[in-house]
């Protein structure tokens, strides 16, 4: 799966995750802050991830919510860890 696919699931998932914010989703990139721009909290958080681990088949065993601020510091840690990928 290349970076942009992994985006684009993204997107999907945010857009699950945060219902009232489903239209700022198209304007964001990799470079997008997740709490300011993606309007992620910690309840967000939550459930991203929970979404991200079944979407992605990966675990966040070793991270912290903190050690995510832009989208693309998931995108670099879906890439990474992906099974079979």
């Amino acid at each position: 799966m290349n970076r942009n696919e992994i985006l684009e699931r993204l997107k999907e998932i945010f857009r699950t995750a945060l219902p009232d914010k489903a239209e700022v989703m198209d304007s964001i990139d990799e470079n997008s802050d997740l709490r300011t721009q993606v309007g992620l909290n910690s309840i967000g958080m939550i459930c991203m991830v929970i979404m991200i681990e079944e979407t992605f088949s990966v675990q966040f065993d070793d991270v912290g919510f903190n050690d995510f601020i832009t989208v693309k510091d998931v995108v670099d840690y879906i890439k990474n860890r992906s099974k079979g990928e």
